[in-house]
Formats: C-alpha cells, structure tokens, sequence
C-alpha cells in the first residue's frame, strides 16, 4: 500500500506540474503571436482554471512534503479565502531556505560526529597503550626495588661480616705477636744464661776466652764521695736468674726440692780437663736457639705482612662495599620516586580513560540518532524540496484568477 501510495502522490505532482508548465507555454507572448495567425477567428480554445483549484493543488503538493510547523502555515495560507500567490511563494521560499540550512547542519555534525568518533576511538588506543606501558613499568620499578633492596641488605651484612673479620685476624695477630715476644724474650734470655754458663766455664777450662764482668762505672758525685774517704760500697752481686743478671718477665722457673747430696766418692788425685766437650755442647745449644729464633723471625714477618696485606684489601673492599650500598641507595630512591611517579600517572590514565568513556557517552546520544537516521532524513528532505518545488511552480504559473485562453481580437487572455 505504501508503494501504491507513493505512486499515486508522484502521478499527482507530475500532473499538476505538466498543467502549470502548459499553462506557462501557452501565455508565452511570441506562442500568442503565433495563435493569432494560425489559428481561425471563429476558434475559441478556453481552458478556466480558478485560483482555489491551483490553491487546491498546490495545498495537495504541500502535505505531500510532509508535517513540518512551517509546512502547516503554508497549508493554512492556501486554504485561505483570499489566497495571495506571491506570500506563499515567498513562504515555500523561507520553508525551502530551511530546509536547505538543516540539510547543511546534518552534513557538518554528521561530519563532526564522525571525526569525533575517530578520534575518540584512538584516545582509546592511546590510554589502552599508556596504560599497558605504565603497568610493565610498574611491575619493572617493583621487581628493581625488591632487588635493589635485597643487594643493599646482602652489602651491609658483608660489611658487618668483614669487620668482624677483620676484628678476629687482629685479635689473632695480636695473640701471635705476642706469642712470638714471648718466645723471642725466653729464648733470648736462653741464650744469654747460657752465654753466661759458657764464659763460667771457659774461666776454669780457658781462663784465656774468659771475659770479667764489667766493673762498675762511677758517676762524678760517686767519685767525689769516695775522693773524701765516702764508702759507695761495692757493686751489687748480679740478680736475674740463678744470679747470671738475666731476667726473663713471661719465665717461669720451677723450683726443685733439692735433696741432701750423696757423699763424696772416694778418688785419688784430680787432673783437670780441657772442658771441649761441655763448651761445645753450649754452643750447639746456642746456634739452635738462635736459628730457632731467626725462624720465629720470619715467621712473624710474613705473618704481620700477611695481617697488613688483609688489613689493606679488606679496607679496600669495606670502602667498595660502602660505595656500592651508596650507588644502591640512591638507585633505590631514585626507583621509589619513580614508583611513586608511576603511581600518579597511573591514577591520571584511569581518570583520562574514565572522562573519554563519559564523553564517549554523551557523543552517542547527541550523535547516534543522526548517524543511524541521516539517509532517511536527507532522502526525506529532498523529497520535500522537490515536492514545494512544484507547489512554487503551480502557483508561479496562476498569476490570475483564472487562465484562460481565448481568441479574443487575436490574443489569448491570462
């Protein structure tokens, strides 16, 4: 039905349409001249149309443009008892001037929207891939902190450990050094008692190798006391060990019960003897206890070498070791502003995605309804231009009453 309708409003307007353009032919001044002379005087073709029939086609092609408030202004000017052409026209005029200015506004927001969608769709993208960015770089900025931390935690207990290190070889050092002037002061007072043995025994066996203790020297107030008949007294007998002067502080002597000696054996006479034997005896001892000492020498030297050596890398280390928890330290901070960085943009993409999602709303509902209907409105508005097209030439073409067209003296009336 609605194609039939259609049909039959179209057959309507190109009616009416054919009839105003005829009647436009036939009032034509050069078509007149023409009739005059071809046509005989006594023809007479009159064709009467009166104003309310062209008023009533021209009403017809205005409904057929659809409802529209200015439209109906039209119809009520048409249906009007004294019906004046040229104020309708000049209404079609203003109603086409509309249409035209809404055609044009529907073409630029239509073109708006569409813009407006692209580049809401790629605002999209873009927070999609700053966000996917963001959060890499947060799960990044976690794992260094994590590890940074970790490193500056397994530095300082490397250093805690290395002081203690250090601190127990110089606990150590110190117990060896001692040690080894402990040792060196025994077996120096060694050799010395023995020294002093040997120079007892080599007054009996070789009064010649015997050296005499040295006498005791006089200070100037000592001699001037004697001078005058003072008694200085005489120089002290040796103390130290067995009375040999030596003394040794870290020596402990352990003291012997001393039993009563066995008589003595009954022997003839005594024939005294070179003593080579117990001399040499000495000396042997000596020279052990010195190559002994020259060890312990060495000993100590490359120990306390060995201690400065660990002392100097482990220095050297503790200082590395702190400025490496300093480097890390700062990358840690350094990390966390980052983080705490992170952290704002993040809030900013989720703001930004939740404003473009808000936009993206409103721009559907001001826009959906024109996107999804602007065919239908552009195909209807054309049809409505067209259709007052016709109404403006119907009434353009009944500029009188009537048109008539009569051979009267030679001239068709209009």
């Amino acid at each position: 039905q609605t194609k039939d309708y259609a049909a039959v409003k179209q057959t309507r307007a190109d009616e009416l349409l054919a009839i105003a353009d005829t009647i436009k032919i036939l009032n034509d001044d050069d078509v007149l001249d023409l009739f005059k002379k071809a046509l005989p005087a006594a023809s007479l073709l009159q064709v009467e149309t009166s104003r309310r029939e062209v008023a009533q086609q021209a009403l017809k092609l205005v409904r057929a443009a659809g409802a529209h408030p200015r439209l109906d202004l039209i119809a009520i000017a048409l249906k009007g008892k004294k019906v004046n052409f040229d104020k309708v026209i000049e209404m079609i005029n203003a109603m086409e001037d509309t249409l035209k200015k809404e055609q044009v506004d529907d073409d630029s927001k239509k073109a708006y929207c569409a813009k407006e969608f692209d580049e809401t769709e790629d605002r999209f993208k873009e927070l999609a891939h700053e966000k996917e960015r963001l959060d890499q770089a947060h799960g990044n900025l976690d794992a260094t902190i994590k590890d940074t931390k970790e490193k500056i935690a397994a530095l300082e207990q490397g250093i805690k450990d290395l002081d203690k290190a250090v601190a127990e070889a110089t606990e150590n050092r110190k117990e060896e050094h001692d040690d080894y002037v402990s040792s060196t002061a025994q077996d120096q007072a060694a050799v010395q008692i023995l020294e002093f043995a040997k120079n007892r025994l080599a007054k009996f066996y070789q009064p010649k190798q015997y050296n005499e203790a040295p006498k005791r020297v006089l200070s100037d107030e000592e001699k001037m006391y004697s001078a005058y008949g003072g008694d200085i007294g005489t120089t002290p007998a040796p103390g130290g060990l067995a009375g040999t002067g030596v003394s040794v502080g870290f020596v402990q002597i352990k003291q012997h019960t001393v039993d009563a000696p066995p008589e003595a054996p009954k022997v003839g006479g005594y024939e005294k003897q070179k003593g080579g034997g117990v001399l040499g005896m000495i000396d042997r001892l000596i020279n052990d206890l010195k190559t002994e000492m020259n060890e312990h020498k060495l000993e100590e030297q490359d120990a306390q070498e060995d201690y400065e050596k660990l002392m100097k890398d482990s220095s050297e280390k503790r200082a590395s070791d702190s400025k490496a928890v300093s480097e890390n330290e700062s990358a840690l901070a350094e990390a966390e502003s980052d983080l705490s960085q992170n952290h704002d943009d993040r809030k900013a993409n989720a703001k930004n995605n939740g404003e473009t999602h808000s936009y993206n709303q409103d721009l559907h509902k001001s826009c959906d309804f024109l996107m999804d209907n602007y065919d239908t409105r552009k195909s209807a508005r054309t049809e409505e231009l067209e259709a007052l097209d016709k109404a403006k030439s119907v009434l353009s073409g009944a500029d009188v009453a009537f048109v008539q067209t009569q051979r009267k003296g030679g001239k068709f009336m209009a």
